[in-house]
Order: C-alpha cells, then structure tokens, then sequence
C-alpha cells in the first residue's frame, strides 16, 4: 500500500493517515514511511549512481547539461543543466539574470546553484541550475562559461 501511494505522488503524512483508516489497529511511524519511500527510490535506480540515474533522466526529458569530472578521480565535480523551454524564456526576457546558492538541501550536501531570470511582468524563471561539489572559484568559473555557452547557444537558434 505504502508502494502504490507513494508512487501516485501521495506525501508520507498522507500514506500515515491512509494506512490509519485502513487499519485501525496498527499505529504506523512516520520514519518507518520515509525509509521505505527511501528504498523505493533507490530501488529504481537500477543500479545507476544516483549520479548516473540524475544525467539519464537529464537526457531524455529535453536538458542541455554538462558534467565536469575531478582531476584525480573519474567523480563528478559538478553538474550544469538547463531545459530547453528555460532558452526560450531567456530570449524572449534577457535583461535580468540573478544567481542563488543553497547549501547542504541535497542528498549529497553540494551547494545547489540556480540562475533565475524575471520576466517583464516582474515574475521569476529558472534559466539553468547546477550542482557544485566543492565552492572554489574555479568551479563558480566553469559554471558560468557553461551558462554561456548555453545561453549563447539559445541566442543562435533564434
């Protein structure tokens, strides 16, 4: 039960509830709720790194993205992405490009990078996003050349 209505989008406070109605009896733990979502997540990976599972899915739903691997191991260091509808809204409302950082919100405690435009109506895009390993200039450096080449990219095929 808790399989089915995690997979239709049901939130854990919800499954609890549900699984209250159903058994009266049975008084289920939130935390036990999370861990078997937890495994059901991961369980879908297929094997993949969550990594791996992040880029296929990047692939085959209309994402532009780059990775950037370390100079010591074959680990990524940093992921770019920015979907294709996002090059659209750019070039129709290029005036305005903000960059916002959030730390440790992930799975993998990297600063969340996202680059978010505004429209002439004064509302907020997201333009790309990006996932950073370490905060060194270098890796702010690369983001931003990626953001270009991307947004340069869009530019052209207007």
């Amino acid at each position: 039960m808790v399989e089915s209505l995690h997979r239709t989008g049901v939130k854990p406070q919800q499954i609890e509830a549900a699984l209250r109605e159903k058994f009266p009896g049975v008084q289920p733990v939130r935390k036990d709720i999370y861990n078997h979502t937890a495994k059901i997540r991961r369980d879908g990976l297929l094997g993949d790194t969550p990594m791996k599972a992040l880029e296929n899915f990047l692939a085959g739903n209309g994402f532009t993205f780059y990775t950037r691997e370390s100079d010591t191991d074959d680990k990524t260091e940093e992921i770019f992405f920015c979907h294709n509808k996002s090059h659209m809204m750019w070039r129709a409302f290029p005036e305005v490009l903000m960059i916002d950082t959030t730390y440790n919100t992930n799975m993998f405690d990297w600063p969340l990078v996202q680059f978010i435009g505004v429209t002439s109506t004064s509302k907020s895009f997201c333009i790309a996003t990006a996932f950073v390993m370490r905060e060194p200039q270098r890796n702010f450096t690369w983001l931003w050349r990626k953001l270009n080449k991307c947004l340069m990219t869009a530019w052209s095929h207007a």
